[in-house]
């Protein structure tokens, strides 16, 4: 595994261990594993979901994973399940933070990073308090408990819930790890609410089923045509030819398949990052099975939290797809910024909207110039999707011009752009007038549309005009801002 798939760290269970080895005992857990590499030792608490009552006392498993010499231990949590009543469920938090306090106090050796499970199932407001608590702890990794269950589910819109909860509550500067995560379709959604660490024996649990990991899903190996995958494991060889193979070869085989997809994605994941397309791998991803989507979309919810490790700019533009992109941490920040923290022209009190055509940046820069020099009532503004409202003076500004989108934008995504106006209107209170300009494509035409029944509702004079016709009459209502409109427009 070391050698061959390029795994660099295992997880495996200190109470079996320690059961299956008897009176023989385990002295150096690397040597009986024969691996070289990062070794963690998970406490037995799992075997208390599944199995309920197991032998296992908390503070013996902290010193048996002391005496074999893992890298990684874990504290004896009690986990809460997927199916716990809001009674079970608190009482399995406080048990955990009681376990947490008595562990503190057996530790001894601090060489091993010790893992500080967080409990409370599926109701946030436990995650929340557990992960609270737990923070008050000493550990080097805080780790999501129970989630198993709702991944099996598919539940992943209660899985972005459950970590929301606790990454909210956690210090961001140590790793959060995610017990259970192995399918390699749902690990960049994950990195992406902000989980460093996985493990999961699905690799193993799934090729004994004959099922075959994919990053758009699962596959049954009695129904497989071509493998569509290229690694050294399936290269060569046909799902006829495995299926011919013993049991144990097949199921072998398998593994060593999941396993290796599993690696390689996390190997992808890490690359997007540097590359500066995390979202869009996300995006990808989450489009092979409408939970992951539904999963994607519950981000929206906790839209301030995703931005708060975002960068603000990147070194490559950014794909804008459908109004599920309206999550990305740059749109989020984008909207945020626009209304915290730009100053509008004092001398404004017209906002001229007007669409991005194929003009480039520097031409709208130059022609906002012209029209401040001739009256500076006038503020020049751009819209393009999925930008409801840019001041044309930051056109140049990440990430505005440098957001390659897929067409005419949709109907939620227009709306989205129409909100933007009225929340920039909002918090700039000294506007009095709206001029929005379309180059009679039908989306700008419902886009304008709704820019004016928000004038309408705020009380504000408004204007719609095309960039090839004539000034109408409501535009000439603006009195003397027409004669520079009809020279900036034309342009």
């Amino acid at each position: 595994m070391f050698e061959v798939l390029g795994c660099r760290a295992l997880i495996t269970n200190a109470y079996l261990i320690g059961r299956r080895a008897g009176n023989a005992g385990v002295t150096d857990i690397h040597s009986f594993l024969d691996f070289p590499g990062v070794v963690a030792t998970d406490s037995g608490a799992y075997q208390i979901l599944r199995y309920g009552e197991v032998e296992i006392n908390p503070l013996k498993v902290i010193q048996y994973q002391e005496s074999v010499g893992t890298d990684i231990g874990v504290i004896l949590d009690f986990p809460t399940g997927s199916r716990a009543s809001k009674a079970h469920a608190t009482w399995t938090v406080k048990e955990t933070i009681k376990r947490a306090d008595e562990a503190q106090k057996a530790i001894r050796r601090r060489d091993i990073a010790w893992v500080g499970p967080i409990q409370g199932g599926t109701f946030p407001d436990l995650v929340t308090y557990s992960a609270r608590e737990m923070a008050k702890r000493r550990f080097d990794i805080y780790a999501l408990g129970s989630p198993t269950e709702v991944m099996e589910q598919y539940l992943f819109a209660d899985l972005a819930d459950m970590i929301f909860a606790a990454k909210m509550s956690l210090p961001s500067s140590v790793p959060f790890h995610l017990f259970g995560a192995g399918h390699p379709f749902m690990l960049a959604f994950t990195v992406a609410l902000g989980c460093d660490l996985f493990d999961s024996a699905a690799y193993i649990l799934y090729a004994r089923r004959g099922r075959y990991l994919t990053t758009g899903g699962t596959m049954h190996l009695n129904q497989m045509e071509y493998f569509p995958c290229r690694c050294s494991v399936c290269s060569g060889k046909t799902p006829d030819e495995v299926r011919s193979l013993p049991l144990i070869e097949r199921t072998q085989f398998l593994a060593q398949h999941n396993l290796s997809a599993c690696l390689q994605e996390i190997d992808t994941i890490k690359e997007s990052i540097v590359e500066g397309r995390l979202w869009e791998l996300v995006e990808a991803r989450c489009r092979s099975h409408p939970s992951l989507l539904e999963g994607l979309r519950r981000i929206n919810e906790n839209k301030s939290h995703v931005t708060l490790g975002a960068p603000s700019t990147k070194r490559k533009g950014i794909f804008f797809f459908d109004s599920t992109s309206l999550e990305r941490p740059e749109y989020v920040m984008y909207l945020e910024r626009l209304v915290r923290d730009y100053a509008r022209p004092k001398s404004a009190t017209t906002v001229l909207l007007m669409p991005v055509t194929q003009q480039g940046p520097r031409d709208k820069v130059d022609m906002r110039m012209e029209l401040a020099n001739a009256d500076r009532g006038v503020h020049v503004c751009l819209y393009s999707p999925p930008y409801g409202l840019v001041p044309s003076e930051l056109a140049d500004a990440f990430p505005f011009m440098h957001t390659e989108v897929s067409g005419d934008p949709d109907g939620e995504t227009i709306k989205a752009m129409a909100e933007t106006v009225r929340v920039y209107f909002a918090s700039k209170k000294a506007y009095q007038s709206l001029i929005v300009v379309h180059s009679n494509k039908r989306w700008q035409k419902r886009f304008a549309r709704l820019c004016g029944g928000i004038c309408r509702r705020m009380d504000l004079r408004f204007s719609c005009r095309s960039d090839r016709g004539p000034l109408n009459s409501r535009t000439k209502k603006l009195g003397n801002h027409e004669k520079h409109l009809d020279r900036v427009v034309s342009n």
